[in-house]
């Protein structure tokens, strides 16, 4: 596999220019990340970071599709700006498409709708443009974490987006990733072409359990109000739910490293049937799991990436995880450690 480099180590900006919810607005854009937490960063040794960025931030008018407000694509504009400025690589991320997000479900018609297929052409056409004039320090990841019956209709659209954008910008990289929220097993259902200029994508949250823990977003995991140490003993949780912890690892007295590295197995065959590139762009812990259990978590699933030569970026920088307290005043220098390994 050819080592992806420059991209070893590194953050999400998550829930900034995406999933920002009833937060969004220039105050909150404006300060919850800036120059200083880029800087920030780079003297702790990340590499890169990806930017996730949901398309009616900067298409601000679903009535007026394909027109773009030049003030919000200024915050996109800033950060690439930011990074080189530090020694800092980027992956500017659509988070969020039109007719497409992950956890839209039925709404999703990225794939039906001709009209949103166009709108998402349109928007990489606009990108590829507007950062034609960067280099290998920007990449493009054309959607996060598809989710669709299967991965047909993708497998035919993401290589038309491909060539869109190398119709202005030839050199551009691109992720793709494949279905069910990125999953590791999804990657073989991924078409494979011979142009080097692909990078394969996988999220990595196993066991999802812990990693998940009371996440409200996830109905079968809010009702679970019993923390989760890592490794755990499903036994230890029979009680949730008719023993539902005990099925969902069945076959694993401990769930420990040995089962993050049958979860990646996966991914070492489809490396070494392909010899692609493969790219882990988004694993982490959310907040409420024990501090000491996320970062034995954060070593081993860094260690096992490492060992394999697979780049990556924690999810996140700011929210989600306990990296950096919420006011962004202070960080976990052992969390640190465990990412920039």
């Amino acid at each position: 596999m050819k080592p992806l480099e420059g991209y070893l180590h590194g953050a999400n900006l998550g829930h900034w220019l995406s999933q920002y919810g009833h937060r969004g607005s220039e105050e909150y854009w404006s300060t919850y990340i800036t120059k200083k937490d880029i800087a920030r960063m780079a003297e702790w040794g990340i590499d890169h970071v990806r930017l996730p960025v949901d398309y009616m931030f900067f298409e601000t008018d679903d009535e007026k599709p394909m027109v773009y407000d030049e003030s919000r694509l200024a915050y996109i504009d800033n950060t690439i700006e930011w990074c080189g400025e530090y020694g800092i690589n980027l992956i500017l991320d659509l988070h969020h498409a039109p007719g497409f997000v992950f956890l839209g479900g039925e709404k999703n018609d990225l794939f039906t709708n001709e009209k949103n297929r166009a709108r998402f052409l349109a928007i990489w056409r606009m990108f590829a443009k507007r950062y034609s004039g960067i280099g290998d320090r920007l990449i493009f990841e054309l959607l996060n974490e598809l989710v669709w019956e299967n991965s047909d209709p993708w497998n035919e659209l993401w290589p038309e987006a491909c060539e869109v954008i190398w119709k202005e910008s030839p050199h551009r990289r691109i992720i793709v990733g494949g279905n069910h929220f990125n999953s590791a097993s999804e990657l073989k259902n991924l078409k494979v072409t011979p142009d080097e200029r692909i990078i394969y994508n996988f999220h990595f949250y196993e066991p999802i359990w812990f990693t998940h823990q009371s996440a409200p977003w996830v109905d079968f995991l809010r009702d679970y109000k019993r923390q989760i140490e890592y490794p755990f003993r499903p036994a230890d949780h029979a009680e949730f739910r008719d023993g539902a912890i005990v099925r969902a690892y069945s076959g694993y007295e401990v769930v420990d490293k040995k089962y993050l590295e049958d979860r990646l197995k996966p991914v070492d065959k489809f490396i070494e049937e392909t010899g692609k590139t493969v790219y882990c762009g988004e694993y982490g812990v959310f907040f409420v799991a024990p501090r000491e259990s996320a970062i034995r978590w954060l070593n081993d699933v860094s260690t096992l990436l490492k060992e394999r030569g697979i780049v990556r970026a924690v999810w996140s920088y700011r929210g989600f995880a306990t990296i950096t307290s919420p006011d962004n005043k202070t960080w976990d220098e052992e969390m640190v450690k465990a990412i920039v390994m």
